[in-house]
């Protein structure tokens, strides 16, 4: 049986419409950058290795604030750690929160290792992700 036609053009517009339909669920439900959420570190100026043979340890802690009414899910924050100087490594990590309330703080932390007597310096920078809220 062969479909010709009205009900053929019926049959098309269903299909349009379905695949509508999910490009619209998809997109409420993808990922997108958050500029709203901030990260900040108030010991990376000034924090201290702790030494141990030949290996000294760092640990950085790092502020997770949502300063927004806005509650955010399914929040990644990618935390790299650049070197000052060169014959340091640069380390990065991720933390994945699943959920950050209005005016909420989370504090994470970092902890890495390098050669001993470097005296590593670092800057760092984030990127914040989150699922997008209509």
């Amino acid at each position: 049986m062969e479909i010709k036609g009205p009900d053929m053009m019926r049959g098309c517009w269903w299909i349009v419409i379905v695949v509508l339909a999910l490009l619209l669920a998809a997109g409420c439900v993808s990922r997108a950058p958050n500029t709203a959420i901030t990260v900040t570190s108030d010991n990376l100026d000034d924090f201290t290795p702790v030494n141990t043979g030949s290996v000294d340890f760092y640990t950085v802690d790092f502020r997770i604030e949502n300063p927004t009414n806005r509650t955010f899910e399914n929040v990644e924050v990618q935390v790299t750690l650049n070197p000052v100087v060169a014959f340091c490594h640069i380390q990065s990590a991720t933390f994945e929160i699943p959920s950050l309330a209005p005016r909420e703080k989370k504090a994470e932390q970092i902890a890495f290792s390098e050669f001993s007597d470097l005296d590593c310096a670092y800057n760092f920078t984030s990127s914040v992700t989150s699922d997008q809220g209509w």
